[in-house]
Order: structure tokens, then sequence, then C-alpha cells
């Protein structure tokens, strides 16, 4: 059964210097960042932690860019796929803590990136953890079909690379 998504743009997290995008399987209510947000959500003792990441989303955006090794955790498998939020190091110099909440997503350069789902890390090693693992194979296919689409030039840049061109209509196949 073949799957199939779009790309969205995602129109409440476009800031001074970082467009965020999401992926929208299709069958499905919402992209795969706001089912993030939304599953997220009925969990009370993350809420603080939700409310600290989506700080990160808005600072990084806003203020700094998102720089790949400042600010992002790499959970590549077969694709450069990155996670949110930071190091401990770097919560700890921004005062911006969140404990084991992980969302995967693919920074295409300093000025794009695209959100994707994630959850609860439980265990060490978040690729063995039953919470998140699924969620950084899917973000390792999706990023590997991105990169094909961006081979194609069926995604394009804009000509100072702060943003990306695509039909709202092509379908991604999974």
């Amino acid at each position: 059964m073949n799957i199939f998504a779009h790309i969205e743009r995602l129109n409440d997290f476009q800031f001074r210097k970082v467009r965020y995008f999401s992926i929208h399987i299709e069958g499905n209510e919402v992209n795969e960042f706001f089912d993030f947000l939304n599953r997220m959500e009925d969990f009370s003792e993350v809420s603080d932690d939700l409310s600290n990441l989506l700080v990160w989303i808005e600072e990084i955006g806003e203020n700094y860019g998102a720089i790949k090794d400042r600010f992002f955790r790499n959970e590549s498998i077969t694709a450069d796929v990155q996670a949110l939020p930071p190091s401990k190091k770097q919560m700890q110099a921004y005062e911006i803590l969140v404990k084991d909440l992980r969302l995967y997503c693919m920074v295409l350069n300093e000025h794009v990136v695209f959100l994707f789902n994630g959850g609860l890390k439980t265990t060490e090693n978040a690729k063995d953890c039953p919470n998140v693992g699924p969620y950084i194979k899917q973000a390792n296919q999706i990023v590997i079909k991105l990169d094909e689409l961006l081979k194609n030039n069926d995604i394009t840049w804009t000509k100072d690379h702060t943003d990306i061109l695509f039909d709202k209509d092509i379908e991604i196949e999974l």
C-alpha cells in the first residue's frame, strides 16, 4: 500500500531567521508537527517541556537561525535527521530546559527547517525507545524523499536561500 504526503508551510511558525515546514501524510487529520503537539498536550507531565520546546523553536527562528551543530541533536540513521531540544549544555547556557521530549526535524540550511514528529524519550538511546524510535525511522525516510525532491528541483530555493518554493500538490511517496 502506497503512502503519500504533502509539504505544508507552518504559517504560524514563520520567523525573522527561520521558516518552518512539516509533512502532512494523506489520511491523517493534521501534519506531523501538529500531531506531535496534539499528542504531547494530552500529557500534563510534559507541559513545561513542551512549552520550552516551543520557546526553542521561536528563539532559533527569530533570533539565531538554525545552526545545526549549536541547536540540534544528530539523529541520523540513513539520512541527515536532527532533533530538538539542543544538547544539555546548550539548554543550560540559555536556561531553557527540556527533559526527555524529542522532536525530529530536517535542517535544510540556517533559514529552512522541517519539523516532523516525536515524543517522550524513555530510554538512554532514543533509537531504542519504543516511544520515539519509530519517529526517528520515519524522519529518516522522509528526509531521503525530501533530498530527492531537492536534487530533482521539485523543491527549489529562493534567490537568497532563505525560503523554499514547491508545488503544494506535489506528492511524496513514503
